[in-house]
């Protein structure tokens, strides 16, 4: 136990800043200096907390790499190993008044002691005592959150311990125990009263308590009901009051004790907060995968980052006047200015039919100038296509401004697509901001569903190639009809057809409400469903044209369809990953049998079956994975049952997920990144590009293949797969392949 430090200014008084401008610039997280042996696969970064430090530089902790990080302004990375674990949580690195950073951390739990490190600039570490176990703990204190307070000391929170406690730069520690028992604090921050202010997340009792630098402590409850209430970090606003986040919400207190809610857009899920110095809260959405500036008003400004699954983690405002937050996904930090020019391109495909010029404009719809650097033609058939005026290069656009580029294709080239990339290098996110030039391009209309909204099933639509624009089929309406079908095709469409999704196009006899063709009859005249309760117990076979229903009982299993062949329905069971096993039901008789149990079947493609499975000589890390990782793809032909290896590749994790025209396509991870390929051959496999989709773990979904390629839907939006092209963009939409190009 020690005495309370020295009486000193509180650290992180706001200096003036100028409010930077731009959008989000990203840095390369380096490798660990040493790789902790119980890092996870491929031992990606996790930097779940960031702070400014006294020296200018933003500090990171990195959970998994055991490592703190620095982070000068121009982005220059320098890390320091660290022996004990780091501890997750709302914000565990602070600068400390003497200088120096301060970061939680712990033994590794079973009852050892946890411990606070003093990091100095040069990356000087020490342990200090983050308190004493109790006897009954057998986790540690676990030291939670830090921050400076008032009185010239560190400040943490005890989660398991129940206790704040107070630590002096030169080690000597006093705790003081919350009247609330369990009530696990976490964020920690000095108030504009001179007081501690902590939240206690505990979910049946959340509350924001307030403790004096002589430790005297009153809880507020957090009355307000929400989906999820449970606090979690807590910053000192710019309103005089204290803001904090809730798994799903925010809400804020006064220094009396008066707690509120504060409204966000629907989804937001705030993993972190800091009060900026334009005099506004912004917050890390993990919800949706965006940086927010919230108002003291409650208005709400929305910043998406450029990769629409980014999960941003950890924040602080840098001494450039920027905000820092880490991408941990993408193994990067990375920083956006207060004020964000954002630029929107008039369209994002371009489709040329003849040599008539088009053009394209862009909008800055930020409030920040947008600073255009270059406009250029890239891609594969870059040579086919040439700029015209273009009043963008080299200009800087005030907010609500707009230039223009004249684009003109030239003709001639190879036969089928073509396709090439306009890219606008700019200070914004996402640079360069990238639009599709397309020509060649398909004669046909493409059915797609679009996703429905408010509880609504996803709608048919069709997509017309030419023109790039996609329009609702006046056939291609569902409506929910309750638990046991799901949904079912509407009026005007007759019958009304039964069945679990909406939906997907077949040529011959319209919407079906299906997931994919797997569960349609070869001919089109027949479909199979599961209803959706579990385990399955039957099978429904609807006749199109009629509407009637045949439903086979089956032993009640996790089934899953995987085909729908001449042969009849390919069933395999499903749960939490794909178990061993593939079984046969006749559709008019309603026979039932087992085929085989000694390979794990993922797709069927005409009379193949494919296979994934785990290649014991693989002697790498083993790839995450549900179920375990598989590293070897295989065919199975279900007439002979003869098996043959297409691909087996050390490290991965591997899964055939579509089959075009007798291609599988793979689906590999190796624990770093996601990628798809697509087989013609044994070990024949050509890696699907899809320029636009930037995500880890993005959206990719449909894979129908037909005369023209492979058609993908994803986050950016439709994409058309050739071998020669690569992924081109062919509409922004999120739409999803329902059916073959017509």
């Amino acid at each position: 136990m020690g005495k309370a430090g020295p009486s000193a200014s509180p650290v992180g008084t706001a200096k003036p800043v100028a409010l930077s401008s731009g959008g989000v610039v990203e840095y390369p997280v380096p490798g660990p200096p040493a790789t902790p042996a119980d890092c996870p696969p491929g031992c990606p970064p996790y930097i779940g907390s960031m702070a400014l430090g006294g020296d200018g530089n933003v500090w990171y902790a990195d959970n998994f790499r055991k490592v703190v990080g620095r982070v000068s302004p121009s982005g220059q990375i320098k890390q320091f190993s660290v022996d004990v674990e780091l501890v997750g949580g709302a914000q565990t690195i602070a600068a400390g008044p003497d200088g120096n950073m301060y970061v939680n951390a712990s033994s590794g739990g079973g009852g050892k002691p946890d411990f606070i490190l003093r990091v100095t600039p040069a990356g000087e570490i020490t342990r200090l005592s983050a308190g004493s176990v109790p006897a009954s703990q057998g986790f540690g204190t676990g030291p939670e959150s830090i921050t400076a307070g008032p009185d010239g000391n560190l400040w943490f929170t005890e989660f398991w311990a129940n206790r704040v406690g107070r630590l002096t730069p030169s080690g000597s520690l006093t705790e003081f125990t919350i009247p609330r028992a369990e009530s696990d604090p976490r964020g920690i921050v000095t108030g504009p009263d001179g007081n501690l202010w902590f939240v206690e997340s505990t979910r049946f009792r959340p509350a924001i308590a307030r403790i004096t630098p002589q430790g005297v402590i009153t809880e507020f409850p957090i009355t307000f009901e929400t989906t999820d209430n449970t606090p979690n970090d807590i910053v000192s606003g710019p309103d005089g009051k204290l803001w904090f986040t809730e798994t799903e919400g925010m809400g804020r207190i006064s220094i009396n004790g008066e707690v509120s809610q504060v409204a966000l857009p629907q989804g937001s899920k705030p993993t972190k907060l800091v009060a900026a110095p334009d005099g506004n809260i912004w917050y890390a959405d993990a919800g949706r995968h965006a940086i927010v500036r919230l108002g003291a008003s409650g208005a709400t400004r929305t910043y998406p980052l450029a990769r629409r699954g980014v999960i941003p983690y950890g924040m602080a405002v840098g001494a450039d006047g920027r905000i820092w937050f880490g991408e941990s996904e993408y193994g990067v930090v990375a920083s956006i200015g207060l004020t964000i020019p954002e630029a929107l391109m008039s369209t994002r495909p371009l489709v040329f039919a003849d040599a008539a010029p088009k053009s394209v404009s862009v909008r800055n719809v930020g409030n920040a100038p947008l600073v255009i650097s270059s406009v250029r033609i890239a891609g594969l058939d870059a040579n086919l296509f040439s700029k015209g005026s273009d009043t963008c290069s080299g200009t800087s656009l005030k907010p609500d401004a707009s230039c223009e580029v004249q684009l003109r294709y030239g003709g001639g080239g190879p036969a089928g697509l073509q396709s090439a990339l306009l890219e606008i290098a700019d200070n914004g996110t996402g640079s360069p901001q990238r639009l599709s030039l397309l020509a060649h391009v398909p004669q046909c209309t493409l059915p797609v569903m679009r996703a429905g909204s408010g509880g609504a099933p996803a709608q048919g639509a069709r997509f017309d190639v030419r023109n790039a624009r996609t329009l609702n089929d006046p056939y291609g309406g569902f409506e929910v009809v309750g638990a046991a079908s799901g949904v079912r095709r509407s009026a005007p469409a007759a019958p009304q057809l039964a069945g679990v999704a909406a939906g997907y196009y077949d040529g011959a006899f319209g919407w079906l409400p299906v997931r994919s063709a797997a569960e349609v009859s070869p001919d089109g005249s027949r479909y199979a469903y599961l209803p959706l309760e579990f385990p399955h117990s039957e099978v429904h076979v609807v006749d199109v044209t009629t509407g009637v229903e045949k439903v086979w009982k089956i032993k009640p299993d996790f089934w899953g369809i995987v085909g729908f062949t001449r042969q009849g329905i390919y069933l395999h069971v499903s749960y939490e990953g794909i178990g061993a096993g593939l079984w046969l039901l006749d559709p008019d008789t309603g026979a039932f049998k087992e085929l085989f149990t000694d390979g794990i079947a993922t797709v069927i493609d005409g009379t193949a079956a494919w296979l994934m499975a785990r290649n014991p000589a693989d002697k790498l890390p083993d790839v995450s994975a549900m179920g375990g990782a598989t590293n070897e793809i295989s065919k199975r032909d279900l007439i002979t049952g003869k098996i043959t290896v297409w691909l087996y590749r050390p490290g991965t994790n591997m899964v055939v997920v579509a089959a075009a025209g007798g291609m599988p396509i793979l689906f590999v991870s190796d624990g770093q990144s996601t990628t798809y390929w697509i087989m013609s051959a044994p070990n024949q496999a050509q890696k699907m590009d899809f320029p636009f989709s930037t995500d880890r773990y993005g959206y990719l979904g449909g894979f129908v293949g037909d005369a023209y390629g492979v058609w993908v839907g994803s986050d950016e939006g439709l994409y058309l797969w050739t071998a020669r092209t690569g992924g081109a963009l062919m509409t922004d939409e999120r739409v999803t392949p329902a059916g073959t190009c017509a």
